[in-house]
């Protein structure tokens, strides 16, 4: 699993995704626990953004702007 996948799993979409709607489409499918983390430090670095009626238990995500350029400069630098 890749940065860049990651965020162009939520790019395709172009609304908010739950965790798990996400980790589906990711191959090997990551570890739950482990993905949700990472999914926090991703909306920590601003690529993400959290349904702002989100509640625990209810979480659902969106590409930033921030993100999606994020994205086109990984896949510019061909790096992940």
């Amino acid at each position: 699993m890749t940065k860049a996948q990651v965020l162009a799993i939520f790019l395709r979409s172009g609304k908010f995704l739950r965790p798990d709607e996400v980790c589906r489409q990711l191959r090997p499918v990551p570890d739950r626990r482990s993905f949700y983390s990472y999914l926090g430090r991703l909306r920590r670095q601003g690529l993400i953004e959290r349904h702002p009626h989100a509640r625990r238990g209810d979480l659902a995500y969106r590409l930033t702007a921030r993100g999606q350029a994020r994205l086109e400069y990984l896949r510019r630098s061909g790096t992940s």
